[in-house]
């Protein structure tokens, strides 16, 4: 997750980013004291949150937003500010938050609870990041992994749903392919197994006779952030899980 801060007084920005690391502390954050470098910095990647003053100088906290949706229509806004008379404008942006200072973790926590588009929460960490909060995808060194066979992507999916616990062969083929022949699940176990190893993963698959499972030791995921209580998961977390399966529709969080 990639995270801007803008904010004109450089006490007030390192106080600002400061909150932001103790909510969201695997983002990525780039903190700026001025609009120019904060725009010269958006080409590089696409921006989760942004966190801006409305006293920037010669433009606005407002104006930057624009400039910023332009170019990331889902990015959401956060406003840190001294001043309430900008706020009728910042909500016709689609500001997700309006946050008054001093801006303390509190506020900031609140904030993240009011996001309007849900952030890939994927770290800055290389390797393998699996998403389950909005729908399951899954991330090699940053980047979404599009080569994934289906089954094999819901599989992994199901596994993680399971928290670490090995599953029989039978659940599973119940589950996903509605107990279908086991060729089914064969081929889906066989398809994961050669993915994971191209990626260097192999250690994330568990498999015993006639049992699957995932090592969570070996699996950076948001949703085993979650269960684990780090607040950047807690805070993303907005209902929706693995969204795109029928069988996780039954998962409460």
């Amino acid at each position: 997750m990639r995270v801007l801060a803008v904010e004109d007084e450089v006490i007030l920005l390192g106080q600002l980013t400061n909150r932001i690391r103790e909510a969201l502390p695997e983002a990525e954050i780039e903190a700026y004291d001025n609009a120019d470098d904060a725009l010269a910095a958006l080409p590089r990647k696409a921006i989760d949150i942004a966190f801006l003053d409305i006293a920037i100088g010669y433009m606005t906290g407002v104006d930057l937003a624009k400039r910023i949706k332009a170019v990331y229509p889902h990015c959401n806004i956060v406003f840190c500010t001294g001043y309430a008379d900008y706020a009728p404008q910042a909500f016709e942006l689609g500001a997700s938050d309006y946050l008054m200072k001093p801006v303390t973790a509190e506020k900031i926590g609140h904030a993240l609870l009011q996001l309007r588009h849900t952030p890939v929460f994927k770290g800055t960490k290389p390797g393998l990041f699996i998403q389950c909060f909005g729908d399951f995808e899954v991330f090699y060194d940053g980047e979404p992994v599009i080569s994934f066979p289906k089954r094999s992507k819901e599989l992994l999916a199901f596994l993680i749903n399971k928290e670490g616990v090995l599953c029989p062969s039978s659940e599973i083929s119940n589950a996903l392919f509605r107990g279908s022949s086991d060729s089914y699940l064969r081929v889906a176990k066989r398809d994961l197994k050669r993915k994971l190893i191209e990626m260097g993963q192999e250690a994330v698959l568990v498999c015993g006779w006639g049992v699957m499972g995932v090592n969570r030791k070996e699996v950076s995921c948001d949703f085993f952030d979650y269960l684990d209580g780090k607040p950047g998961a807690l805070n993303l977390y907005k209902g929706a899980y693995m969204s795109q399966y029928e069988w996780a529709r039954k998962k409460k969080l």
